[in-house]
């Protein structure tokens, strides 16, 4: 059989956990995915590698919940750990009249924080008080400010894992150059309106001699770089070039101030919005550094006092985490979850994109228990470091822009059989796009192959013959695979100096090989071309048809390809007892595709399922 090119090494991801009965997706028999691994974290001791995605533990030591005014104790088993007992207070000392801190019998101190209760406090390096954290140990806690003229204290927002001070000088951030393709779109920059342009939206932007930036007027009036999240311009302050269409960054001020590195940066007052359908902006290197920048627990401040009276959350510590819904699960808790970014709520593809193209911070963060109670919490981390889109265009290089963007959307529905996200389906997606780094690929299930994705096309029939409609394709709507000959002109020179059957089917091989598919050998007989493929480790087999199709429907004649007497002859005897070992099990995938040449559209190979 053909082989695939030479693999390319890729960093991927594997996990070790508890395996669930239920994924929320069916997978092949005898398939299962590798286990959720968060980078650089330990896997969870005594497990196998081959367990299902989804680790969970029978005796859950967090709290969730998703009904408002749902009963539960407030602190949960945390309580006793770091909370004295109300019922005991009277073992407390008051260390002063108006202070709010208190001696217990085990010669630790207390703090009355708000209306919660009396909590265990110690005394940082600096002599300021903070709550120390019972899951994360080592990491310092909420900071704590006295309230004025009474007895308790609260928690100080922001900043409250304040270190000491370290100045560092405001480094402008590098700016997010709108896509060429993207930036043609724009309105044209004249010098009437100094070279401000718009896009569909009414979004301003402005011209640079290194690209194009989206600017918005601050309250003074004057330009800043901004981005689609923020609600308020963040970036540098801009300035029109005298007499030219561009623009240029005015120069920072010499005596600008200082800040300390934990002090909050400019951002979105309200919560980031990004449902909204916009154009895709190209992922920057700015977006790869904020990965980098991470920091244990850097998800820490994300806690409430109180449970979010909506929505699902979990208790780590004491402190209560707004969640993504955990999914097809909900009876069998899993040791990970994926914190919500107070900032942004992810629900669709659309918004969860748009979210990893523009502001990948905001993401949610995945982190796991693992001991007993309390336990400990393992560091959060941002699993994913670009786009979906982007993820399926570097695996199928060849897939058009279009259908690279439908099968991600596709992913993401299908993860979980859900058009929304949840806890189940990042990690069922997470675990796709490792398994996709390792080529060919190994266990990935049967929803994760493009191909599968596929419905199976819409016909009539006439005369006899099915008839296919080949509509267009529409926004988030999967309906073929096309492949742009842009990605493959080599190949796709040499089919058109000379479009035989031979090399209609030579440019097809190749372009399933390129996707790690692999394809049995070709034969002498090219009448009715045909290629018979699978991917190794995998029971399906591919049968695919092959034309050119010139008009705006596709017909072809049904029938059971199988009772074709000339069918070994065609696809070699290899592939017809892999195909008839394969269809008694039911397990054969009937393609029709070829080249397309509708009017109005340029000239494509494409993939369909027949049935």
């Amino acid at each position: 059989m053909a082989k695939s090119p030479k693999k390319i090494p890729k960093s991927s991801a594997g996990d070790a956990s508890t395996p669930t009965t239920r994924t929320g997706v069916d997978l092949p028999s005898g398939h299962r995915f590798p286990d959720l691994h968060l980078p650089d974290g330990d896997p969870t001791p005594g497990h196998s590698a081959r367990q299902s995605q989804i680790p969970v533990v029978e005796q859950p030591n967090v709290i969730v919940s998703n009904l408002p005014g749902h009963s539960i104790d407030t602190y949960g088993f945390a309580r006793s750990e770091i909370a004295w007992p109300q019922s005991r207070y009277n073992e407390l000392v008051a260390l002063g009249a108006e202070t709010g801190l208190f001696r217990g019998p085990d010669l630790r101190t207390y703090a009355e924080i708000g209306n919660e209760g009396r909590f265990l406090v110690e005394l940082n390096e600096r002599g300021v008080y903070h709550v120390p954290l019972s899951f994360a140990p080592g990491v310092p806690g909420p900071i704590l400010t006295k309230v004025e003229g009474q007895p308790r204290w609260r928690i100080e927002r922001p900043g409250w894992q304040s270190s000491p001070t370290a100045a560092v000088s405001i480094t402008p951030k590098p700016p997010t150059y709108l896509a060429p393709h993207l930036a043609a779109a724009l309105t044209k920059a004249d010098l009437s309106s100094d070279g401000v342009r718009y896009d569909k939206h009414k979004k301003t932007y402005v011209d640079t001699a290194d690209g194009t930036v989206m600017v918005r007027k601050n309250s003074d009036g004057a330009y800043r770089e901004t981005s689609a999240s923020e609600l308020s311009p963040s970036g540098p302050e801009l300035e029109a070039v005298a007499g030219t269409k561009l623009w240029r960054r005015k120069a920072l001020d010499t005596a600008e101030p200082t800040r300390t590195v934990d002090e909050p940066t400019p951002g979105p007052s309200k919560r980031a919005r990004f449902d909204d359908p916009q154009e895709p902006e190209t992922p920057t290197a700015a977006n790869s550094a904020i990965m980098a920048e991470q920091t244990p627990y850097f998800w820490l401040p994300w806690g409430h006092l109180h449970q979010p009276t909506t929505g699902e959350s979990i208790q780590l510590g004491w402190l209560h985490y707004s969640i993504v819904p955990v999914g097809s699960a909900p009876h069998r808790l899993p040791k990970v979850y994926y914190l919500q970014h107070p900032e942004f709520a992810p629900t669709h593809f659309a918004g969860f994109e748009r979210m990893l193209q523009t502001a990948p911070e905001l993401q949610p963060v995945a982190t796991f228990r693992i001991g007993t109670e309390p336990g400990e919490v393992r560091p959060g981390k941002r699993l994913f470091e670009k786009p979906l889109t982007q993820s399926v265009a570097e695996t199928f290089i060849d897939f058009s822009d279009f259908t690279a963007r439908a099968v991600a959307r596709r992913l993401f529905e299908l993860s979980d059989d859900s058009p929304t996200v949840t806890g189940t389906g990042l990690s069922n997606i997470q675990n796709v796009l490792s398994q996709w780094n390792q080529k060919p690929f190994p266990t990935t299930p049967a929803f994760a192959d493009p191909l599968n994705m596929l419905p199976v096309a819409n016909s009539i029939e006439v005369s006899g013959k099915k008839v296919i409609p080949l509509h267009p394709q529409v926004e988030g709507d999967l309906q073929r695979l096309m492949f742009d000959p842009q990605h493959f002109p080599f190949e796709w020179k040499n089919y058109k100096k000379e479009p035989t059957d031979l090399n209609l089917r030579r440019l097809v091989g190749a372009l399933l090989i390129r996707s790690s598919y692999d394809v049995f050998p070709l034969t002498h007989d090219h009448r009715k071309p045909t290629l018979v493929f699978r991917r190794s480790n995998h029971d399906e087999v591919f049968f695919l048809k092959l034309g050119t199709v010139e008009h705006i429907g596709l017909s072809h004649t049904p029938g059971n390809e199988l009772a074709d007497p000339g069918l070994s002859a065609r696809i070699g005897s290899e592939a017809y007892t892999a195909l008839s070992t394969a269809a008694v099990k039911g397990k054969v995938v009937w393609l029709i595709g070829g080249v397309m040449k509708v009017e109005s559209n340029p000239e494509a190979v494409f993939i369909l399922r027949e049935r």
